[in-house]
Parts: C-alpha cells; sequence; structure tokens
C-alpha cells in the first residue's frame, strides 16, 4: 500500500498569476508571477531539480531528490512544528512542477484543532509557507485527523525510526492512516533503500509494529543500478 502522502500530497500544480492578480502586484512592467494549486505563490527553494529529474518514474526520482536534498525528514517536521505547534501527521520530500523547486511539505494538527501545511526548503530547511485548511471539508478532516490521533500511540518519530530499522535507508514520506483492511490506524511510510529501491512500510500506531513492508514497483522502475554511488544518505 503507498503511504498516504504519496497519494494526497500530491505535486503542486503551479499556473501562471492571473492579470488581475499581477495588476494588484503593481505595474505593466511587473515580473510575471506564478501561483500554487492553492492561489499561493509557488515555492522557490535554494535546490532545484533539473527538467529530466522532474519526470523520472517515482523511484529514480525519489533518488535524485534524496541526491539533492540536505534536509532530512525529521528536520523538516522539527521546523514545521516550530512553526505550527501541534502533531505532525504527514510528510513528504516533493518538488514544485513549474520550477522544481525541492520542499517538503508537512501537514500538522495545531493546537487549535484545524489542519496547517507547512512548506519546507529542503535545501536550507527555510520556511517558505504556511497556511491554513479553510476549504469545505476543513473541519470534517480536522475531526477525522484528530481521532486518527488518538488511537496513536507510536508518532512520527518512532513510526519512523521502526521504519528505518525494518529496511535502512532515507525517509521520503510518511502518513497518518487508517487501515483499509480492518479500520485500525497505521502510519504509512516510504524509504528510499540503501539498495536504491522504494520500499513501502505500514507500523501499526497503537504499538509501533511493522505490519507490511514491499518494494514498489508501481512505476516500472527498470533502473536499479542508476546512482549506485549516490547513496547511502540517511
Amino acid at each position: 500500500m503507498k503511504a498516504t502522502a504519496k497519494r494526497t500530497l500530491t505535486p503542486r500544480a503551479v499556473v501562471l498569476a492571473t492579470a488581475a492578480a499581477v495588476a494588484l502586484i503593481g505595474g505593466t512592467g511587473a515580473a510575471t508571477a506564478f501561483a500554487d494549486d492553492d492561489g499561493g505563490p509557488a515555492p522557490q527553494s535554494s535546490v532545484q531539480l533539473s527538467h529530466n529529474e522532474r519526470h523520472l518514474d517515482d523511484t529514480a526520482k525519489d533518488r535524485a531528490q534524496v541526491k539533492a536534498g540536505k534536509i532530512s525528514q525529521s528536520q523538516a517536521t522539527a521546523k514545521a512544528l516550530q512553526t505550527v505547534p501541534g502533531t505532525a501527521t504527514s510528510a513528504e520530500l516533493d518538488n514544485a512542477d513549474r520550477n522544481g523547486s525541492l520542499i517538503w511539505e508537512v501537514d500538522v494538527l495545531g493546537k487549535d484543532h484545524k489542519s496547517h501545511e507547512v512548506i519546507i526548503d529542503a535545501g536550507s530547511g527555510k520556511v517558505l509557507s504556511q497556511h491554513t485548511d479553510r476549504d469545505d471539508d476543513a473541519a470534517q478532516d480536522a475531526a477525522e485527523t484528530q481521532a486518527l490521533l488518538k488511537t496513536d500511540n507510536t508518532g512520527h518519530d518512532n513510526a519512523t525510526d521502526q521504519a528505518l530499522k525494518a529496511v535502512p535507508g532515507t525517509v521520503v514520506s510518511y502518513s497518518l492512516d487508517d487501515n483499509d483492511h480492518n479500520g485500525s490506524t497505521v502510519w504509512e511510510i516510504d524509504v528510499l533503500g540503501k539498495d536504491h529501491k522504494n520500499h513501502d512500510i505500514t507500523i501499526d500506531a497503537a504499538n509501533g509494529k511493522v505490519l507490511n513492508q514491499h518494494i514498489d514497483h508501481d512505476d516500472h522502475d527498470n533502473n536499479d543500478n542508476q546512482d549506485d554511488n549516490d547513496s547511502d544518505d540517511d
């Protein structure tokens, strides 16, 4: 099962800002602006993937991202929690489609009982943006997340530690979710292993035990030997 972060934290679709938005910025000579799918500015991180790297299959792109990134998931999560005190429920190493900026997208259920997303520069650890979920389903989503957290005795730190014990490598995403089979609460962790393959690991949120692990073959990646020298990144 693919980590929920991979399913829900899809790369931001970056589009040209409207003429009205440019007008608000001021003047016909204003620099061309870009916006993400939430209407905010596209992230500008200190590290960018090349055009070719952005269009690799999942595992190959994870290799490129892990090689380029300098901030770990634990560092990104800590920075997000400094920005929005609360509980981290998911994070993903990703890149912006338009400019290839390498970022960590971290979801936090704040102490205000609202869902927040914090965007972290994967090169410098700087907070690039943060916003509160205010769409029509925001209250329901936050309530569902709170329900999951009530049954979580593990936390993202212990869950990712357990995943790395099972598969040494680099965490590229984690997410708190419910198990499709029985509705129990689980942590879904994606690890780029030291074998250069992408591993999906499911951790029982109640006791921290590994329930399942498998190599992700969904992207039909045939480049198992690519970047043999890249990596023993942690």
